[in-house]
């Protein structure tokens, strides 16, 4: 009976959401560690920094993980190696245009930046470089299912970046140009670490044909549009407040950024497990099992983070303490506007994924230019007139707003979906899943 209960926790579904915690919770920890070591001006550069590489690798991620599993999951042997080694040719083409993009904007504009950032610049293109085969191999392992290796991944990749963090710290030499050489070979070591559990599939590239990679452009082009600007509009916030205010307040504005993490590892984990079932419904042309899916995972997913954003919002304060300083108070304004905005992350989620799987992606890339140039008007307008970070966070506010309601408005010109339905299903669901674990609970008894 023991083992009815364990069953609850060996599916895709959990192991998703564990490789999401995993991810989060080291990050949580690697992040209190720099914020309390690095100075405030120096903390704020490497947050820059990171937002910088990690839009450089949704560009690689939105181009070639959806299309990888769309085209590779349940084909046959042949045509699986043909779209592996396509995937591996267009990412290894991208990825070495970031090391000659760096140098580049390192030799022509190298007056324009400061000394961190001219070290910045020669490194940024050999981290993505090193990042390669462990993403790589992540987005294989998702089309086939085996979120339990992600989890190892994300384990090894993160785990080391804590470990050189500790050593540093422990050694007393901690600084921002070590931190990034720790970065650099953490993410080396998960990519051997991937090359040699052989989950890469990098012996395909010698399979690599024109066609599936034109396919796999085709497909991923859309899809990393929305991607990159949607990421842009987290980026935009940090660059503005830089620019117009200073690299302290960036730092500030960081603190809101690890507390939606709780959020954001609830939502990423349905949305992985979301994709193949939205996908396999639209693929036979069953529209009213997409809209059920929909309203199921939005209305579900809203519910689950209700508990957690109320907790978040009574305990801002001891949590900044925890987590950062006494020096980062200043955030908690920040903290709980985002908080109350994150109410309206799953359905502009959901959206955006439901309009990739019903073939509607252009729809879904108009939606999130149309964010970001909200976005970035709402913060050099309020940053200008208020001169306050708090602003800047309103104006993520409205923009979530504006992007539920612009996506409802359109995917209810292609699904039969009510907020009620919403609602109704997600309450469903939500009982069910605590009807399981009782089920569970009892059988092991």
């Amino acid at each position: 009976m023991a083992l009815n209960f364990m069953a609850t926790f060996r599916n895709r579904h959990f192991h998703s959401f564990l490789g999401n915690l995993v991810t989060a919770f080291f990050n949580v920890l690697s992040f209190a560690l720099l914020v309390r070591v690095l100075s405030i001006p120096d903390f704020g550069e490497w947050v820059l920094f990171i937002a910088t590489y990690n839009i450089l690798d949704q560009i690689r991620t939105g181009l070639l993980q959806s299309g990888i599993i769309k085209f590779y999951a349940g084909v046959e042997m042949p045509t699986a190696k043909k779209v592996i080694g396509a995937a591996w040719y267009i990412s290894l083409i991208l990825t070495l245009s970031y090391v000659v993009l760096g140098a580049l904007v390192y030799f022509v504009a190298y007056e324009k930046f400061n000394d961190t950032w001219h070290f910045f610049l020669q490194w940024i293109g050999i981290v993505a470089l090193l990042s390669l085969p462990w993403n790589f191999a992540t987005w294989v392992l998702q089309a086939e299912h085996r979120f339990d290796n992600i989890v190892k991944i994300r384990l090894v990749q993160n785990g080391s970046f804590l470990v050189f963090l500790g050593a540093l710290y422990l050694s007393h030499t901690l600084t921002i140009q070590s931190v990034l050489y720790a970065f650099a070979a953490s993410m080396a070591l998960a990519s051997i670490y991937s090359l040699l559990a052989k989950w890469t599939g990098v012996r395909s590239l010698a399979f690599k044909t024109k066609e599936h990679g034109m396919e796999l452009f085709r497909f991923g082009r859309l899809v990393v549009g929305s991607m990159v600007s949607s990421s842009l509009i987290s980026y935009s916030d940090n660059l503005v407040i830089r620019t117009m205010m200073n690299p302290a307040a960036v730092a500030i504005y960081s603190i809101p950024q690890k507390f939606m993490e709780v959020i954001e590892i609830i939502l990423r984990s349905f949305v992985a497990t979301a994709q193949p079932t939205l996908s396999a419904a639209a693929n036979r042309k069953d529209y009213a099992a997409v809209a059920r899916a929909f309203c199921r995972y939005t209305g579900t997913v809203s519910i689950l983070i209700i508990p957690f954003i109320l907790g978040l919002i009574i305990l801002t304060k001891p949590l900044i303490i925890i987590l950062a300083d006494k020096a980062y108070l200043g955030a908690t304004d920040v903290v709980r506007i985002f908080l109350f905005s994150a109410i309206l992350w799953p359905i502009d989620r959901f959206i955006g994924v439901t309009l990739d799987m019903i073939n509607k992606p252009a729809v879904n890339l108009y939606k999130n230019i149309l964010k970001l140039v909200l976005n970035v008007a709402c913060d050099l307008l309020f940053v200008y007139f208020f001169n306050d970070i708090r602003s800047v966070a309103f104006s993520s506010l409205l923009n979530v707003v504006f992007a539920a309601a612009f996506g409802y408005y359109f995917i209810k010109k292609y699904l039969k979906v009510s907020i009620r339905e919403i609602c109704v299903y997600g309450w469903q669901e939500c009982i069910t899943l605590i009807n399981k674990l009782r089920n569970k609970h009892y059988a092991a008894e």
